[in-house]
């Protein structure tokens, strides 16, 4: 499992010239399927809004870079993962369980498997952050996460919301 926030920042290579084109700023997904569809690059001229490399151009996204088999540059379209960050969580019953800091990819980072919850400083101090999978989520909206009533990230069985 991976966060994506350990993929931005990375560098992207070209296999095909070995030159580096710039650094992953962001990532796209499709919320209807829950896939990544694209990296939104930083670091060169022509890379602006909504231009990045699709994921079907990726050869393979690794610790320390991100190569890509064809520098195929365009307009990736879905929610960005910076638009994620700070959304509230509530259960159906209208219950907050705090705001998605970070979102789980698996480890090709294809799919989104989940969240990364947080319910402030202290209690992030006292214990952890907490992870909500994805098969707890019944309404991923723009804005807001809503999950099943039962769902607490805090009693999931890996404590503090490592999944790994």
């Amino acid at each position: 499992m991976r966060r994506t926030r350990d993929i931005v920042g990375l560098p992207v290579l070209d296999l095909k010239t070995g030159d580096q084109i710039g650094w992953v700023q962001d990532l796209t997904f499709n919320e209807e399927t829950d896939e990544v569809t694209g990296f939104l690059l930083e670091g060169a001229h022509f890379f602006q809004n909504n231009k990045g490399i699709p994921r079907s151009a990726v050869a393979a996204v690794g610790k320390d870079a991100l190569t890509v088999s064809d520098n195929t540059v365009g307009e990736l379209s879905g929610t960005k993962w910076s638009e994620k960050v700070g959304n509230q969580v509530y259960t159906q019953g209208g219950d907050s369980r705090g705001t998605i800091e970070d979102v789980f990819l698996d480890d090709s980072a294809q799919h989104i498997v989940g969240f990364e919850v947080s319910d402030g400083l202290f209690a992030d101090l006292i214990h952890g952050r907490g992870a909500i999978l994805q098969q707890q989520v019944m309404v991923d909206g723009k804005d807001i996460l809503i999950v099943d009533d039962q769902v607490a990230p805090w009693e999931q069985e890996n404590k503090g919301g490592s999944l790994s």
